[in-house]
């Protein structure tokens, strides 16, 4: 089983900041806990995920969608297991519903606070820890 990795696909390094310094009830987040890599590139992200694992990939929007939402559709169809959250800067119904649409497991677009994403990020870590414990449990019975 490998390390688990939290994948921050953004333009300009904030969101992994955000992520990389905090951790719950503002704590700073165990270095051990996930890798948390930023991919620059589509290809890189799917590469990333190829290695297998538990993976979160936080996606921000906005920038160039047709980019960002072909990396959506593919990470869905090609890793089903790995948990993705997409953020967006604007308030925009139609882009939130079309990142559901492609399989994101959580959006998070304003009126939503940006902060909520530490609870979510941390949430869907620890369901993905679970999971993998799980399997490991299945692996030792088997």
């Amino acid at each position: 089983m490998r390390h688990p990795q939290l994948l921050v696909y953004e333009r300009d390094g904030l969101l992994a900041h955000l992520l990389r310094r905090t951790g719950k009830a503002g704590q700073p987040r165990k270095p051990s806990d996930w890798s948390l890599r930023q991919p620059r590139r589509p290809e890189t992200c799917l590469r990333l995920l190829s290695r297998g694992g538990p993976s979160l990939l936080v996606l921000e929007v906005g920038h160039d969608l047709e980019r960002e939402l072909t990396l959506l559709e593919r990470v869905t169809w090609l890793h089903p297991e790995t948990a993705t959250v997409v953020v967006g800067d604007t308030e925009d119904a139609a882009l939130a519903g079309l990142a559901w649409d492609l399989g994101a497991t959580y959006v998070l677009f304003p009126p939503l606070p940006r902060d909520q994403l530490l609870d979510v990020t941390d949430a869907l870590m620890a369901r993905l820890a679970g999971t993998m414990i799980e399997s490991l449990a299945e692996d030792a019975d088997a």
